[in-house]
């Protein structure tokens, strides 16, 4: 089977023949200029969410010189969502939540302002607002199904922000797009963020959004809701990022989560990693479909998709929903693979 499916509860044949729309939400995160807690390099990271959603609306990153790629020859998650894009056609739109650079296509602005400094417990100010900009632009927007995505540099640390600060056991959970994942770096920064806020069991989910949670979280929170309102199913397309998205839903509609209407889709790099625990989180919130695409990397040519089997990068961009939707509408993963290594050298040139 191309797709491993945990509480699977029959939400594939929801989304079979389905017409989708794939939204990718981006932002940056001010702490990730000082504190490593992202696996993108420093030199780069203000430009990787633009050049993500660039590579998939237009096919090629206009921000940078290449696509985003990681100190281990691994391609941006982009490229899977690119592969999918064309091979089934997938009509897709952007949404900047406040990324530093703005991408070179069309797009949704939300917030210009980037989300603040976590440590400092003042992500942002306007949580609920955003909430209301997502839930509204769902309101407005028609498909079949939604398929939601993100890029955000340093988003499993505001993932373990807000699953601690809404009482979750997370720490050592969440995962990272490096091979080796610093749990106690992003420990330490979110539980002092948590801290200076004065963040405790009366706290609402918009006081912790507000206080370590990033930009792209509330606006994807009301783009499920909404859609799933409409009795439309959502993928959250990503990994333990969309679980802390998936706990802000239940906080804002606890019955939502009941029409079996939302899933995460994420990639079995995600769901294998050894230094994460997707499933052990999406089980303390619910009963909640979690659908893993594989790709077979370990058959690839090029060394940095092989990596992706080692522990580099893992998902984003919405790779690993965008994929569990294309392989369950008969597309071979196969093909996924072959696209990217097709086009590999004419994004990367001689970089392997």
């Amino acid at each position: 089977m191309d797709i491993i499916a945990i509480n699977e509860n029959g939400f594939l044949d929801k989304i079979k023949g389905k017409n989708p729309l794939f939204l990718c939400v981006i932002s940056s995160i001010e702490t990730t200029l000082s504190i490593p807690i992202s696996g993108v390099h420093k030199d780069v990271i203000k430009y990787t969410p633009s050049a993500d959603v660039e590579l998939v609306f237009y096919g090629e990153s206009l921000t940078l010189k290449t696509p985003p790629i990681d100190a281990t020859g691994s391609p941006t998650p982009a490229t899977i969502t690119r592969a999918c894009v064309e091979l089934k056609n997938i009509k897709n739109l952007h949404i900047d939540a406040g990324a530093f650079v703005k991408p070179k296509i069309p797009f949704i602005e939300v917030d210009e302002k980037p989300t603040g400094r976590i440590e400092d417990g003042k992500a942002m100010d306007n949580s609920k607002e955003l909430y209301m900009k997502g839930y509204l632009l769902g309101k407005n927007l028609d498909a079949e199904l939604l398929i939601v995505g993100e890029s955000v540099p340093g988003g499993t640390t505001t993932a373990l922000g807000v699953l601690l600060g809404l009482g979750y056991d997370a720490e050592g959970k969440v995962s990272s797009g490096s091979i080796n994942n610093p749990h106690e770096l992003k420990i330490k920064v979110v539980r002092e963020g948590l801290k200076k806020a004065n963040i405790n069991e009366n706290s609402s989910v918009f006081d912790v959004l507000n206080a370590v949670g990033d930009k792209m979280m509330p606006v994807v929170a009301g783009l499920a809701i909404s859609f799933a309102e409409k009795n439309k199913p959502v993928i959250l397309a990503g990994g333990t990022q969309m679980s802390a998205v998936l706990a802000v839903i239940k906080e804002i509609n606890k019955d939502i989560l009941d029409k079996n209407l939302i899933a995460i889709g994420t990639t079995e790099f995600v769901l294998n990693d050894k230094n994460g625990d997707l499933k052990g989180i999406v089980e303390q919130i619910g009963d909640v479909p979690v659908l893993a695409s594989k790709f077979y990397f370990e058959k690839a040519r090029i060394e940095g998709l092989k990596n992706y089997c080692k522990g580099s990068v893992k998902e984003g961009v919405g790779a690993g929903g965008i994929a569990v939707y294309s392989i369950a509408n008969n597309l071979n993963p196969e093909k996924i693979r072959e696209f990217v290594e097709s086009k590999f050298y004419e994004w990367y040139g001689n970089k392997t």
